[in-house]
């Protein structure tokens, strides 16, 4: 049997009812099991347990109800298992409800499981605005809510990572850009010289002299050597009157 159609106005009864598509307008009275891939309209079903992928109606009561997506205006079970999520825009009375995601206006649950559980006010609203308030309001709390604290601090963990990696980078490329002038510096010597190296490659002393030179050049000083022993080039001053005799070499 693939559909079932309960007009309105009318009480249907069966023991057990297996189909592929249940349309309830009127009211559905099964005293044992409901299983279909697909159950619709704005009736009432009354079963011992409800299996189904889409379960959307007006009232739904049974010892146990097991689908993928709920909709409905009242639901009351002992069990409720909704894999996906469950919209109740009236009134929800469960012992043990478990979902990915539960909307409800008023609820009396004893044990919930759910990812995400969306409370909305006690006003009078269809279906299609249940279904769109629910979805506002967990757009705005996934928006709103603030991050785990561990999440917070892994962020600054990895952001503490990220700008430690960089500073090495960045020193790594002063390291090699000072020492790719020295080298230019040398070989410019040695071609002024006719090719041939005025040192050894091994001369460290040159090479900082050199680097010095080059430092001090890009800040705008000039390193100039001056002949005689450190005394000479010293300034000579009087010590009583406080006069400079002589100035710095």
């Amino acid at each position: 049997m693939k559909t079932i159609y309960i007009p309105k106005g009318e009480t249907i009864q069966y023991e057990v009812l297996v189909t592929d598509r249940l349309v309830v307008r009127g009211c559905l009275r099964v005293a044992g099991d409901i299983r279909a891939r697909n159950i619709c309209g704005d009736g009432v079903i009354h079963a011992g347990s409800v299996h189904a992928d889409v379960i959307r109606a007006d009232e739904v009561e049974s010892a146990e109800v097991v689908c993928k997506r709920l909709i409905a205006k009242r639901v009351q079970t002992p069990t409720l298992v909704a894999s996906d999520c469950a919209v109740v825009s009236c009134y929800l009375s469960a012992s043990h409800v478990e979902t990915g995601r539960l909307t409800v206006a008023a609820s009396e649950i004893d044990q919930l499981e759910a990812d995400e559980v969306v409370n909305l006010g006690a006003k009078k609203r269809g279906m299609l605005r249940t279904l769109l308030a629910a979805a506002l309001r967990s757009f705005w709390v996934s928006l709103t809510a603030p991050r785990p604290k561990r999440a917070r601090k892994a962020g600054r963990r990895r952001a503490k990572a990220s700008s430690q990696r960089k500073q090495a980078k960045l020193d790594a490329a002063v390291r090699a850009e000072i020492a790719k002038t020295v080298q230019e510096v040398m070989e410019e010597e040695r071609a002024r010289q006719g090719g041939a190296p005025s040192v050894d490659d091994g001369d460290f002393e040159l090479k900082r002299l050199v680097s010095m030179f080059t430092l001090l050049r890009e800040h705008g000083y000039t390193l100039r050597i001056l002949p005689g022993t450190p005394e000479e080039n010293a300034p000579s001053f009087d010590s009583e009157t406080g006069t400079i005799l002589r100035p710095a070499a």
